[in-house]
């Protein structure tokens, strides 16, 4: 996580491009796929006596290679970052060719919190000394791909989740530097709120 000034705020760097073990498959993937569509596109340029059925189903297997390879490339070359100011809270996601920004009234934000990864069980085939098949460390990077140790936060009536392999002391020194900028403490619920000023 990489914090820098930025305008009237700050911007804070949660990934990078190929900066984890996902994004460096991701990027094998992408190899992969990209392979198959170059091989088929050769076929389809030396091969000269294929029916139109073959033709079509050899076009359709390259279409889908090249988008499954650009999905991939465009996940491991993925780039997210969250800014903050006294007014709004922005997330933003930056790949090859897409950026997505999404902004958020911070009046609006509530029920800052962690979402801790569940403990990994050991995968049935997998050895008891040794991972002879890879069975536990294919089960590994499942888990890190699709897993949690993610943000989230309740705006109207909404649960936004953002951020990769986020620890718990990270997201601690992230709730104080939200507060230091903002002067609001988001892990508070709209109901604690509600009781809250209720008893003033």
């Amino acid at each position: 996580m990489i914090t820098k000034d930025y305008k009237d705020g700050k911007t804070i760097t949660f990934s990078k491009p190929l900066d984890s073990r996902a994004k460096m498959l991701y990027a094998f993937y992408f190899l992969s796929f990209f392979a198959a569509a170059a091989f088929f596109f050769y076929l389809l340029l030396t091969v000269h006596d294929l029916g139109i059925g073959a033709i079509i189903l050899i076009i359709i297997f390259n279409v889908a290679f090249c988008i499954a390879a650009f999905r991939f490339i465009n996940k491991a070359f993925m780039r997210e970052e969250l800014f903050i100011n006294k007014k709004e809270l922005q997330l933003i996601n930056q790949s090859i060719l897409l950026e997505n920004t999404r902004s958020y009234d911070i009046t609006k934000i509530s029920n800052f919190r962690h979402l801790n990864k569940p403990q990994l069980s050991k995968h049935p085939l997998a050895g008891e000394t040794f991972d002879y098949l890879g069975f536990q460390t294919e089960q590994k990077v499942i888990s890190e791909m699709h897993g949690d140790n993610r943000l989230a936060f309740d705006y109207e009536s909404k649960t936004i989740t953002f951020g990769e392999n986020i620890y718990s002391w990270e997201f601690e020194e992230l709730q104080i530097l939200l507060y230091d900028i903002t002067g609001n403490d988001f892990r508070y619920t709209d109901e604690f709120e509600k009781t809250f000023k209720s008893k003033e």
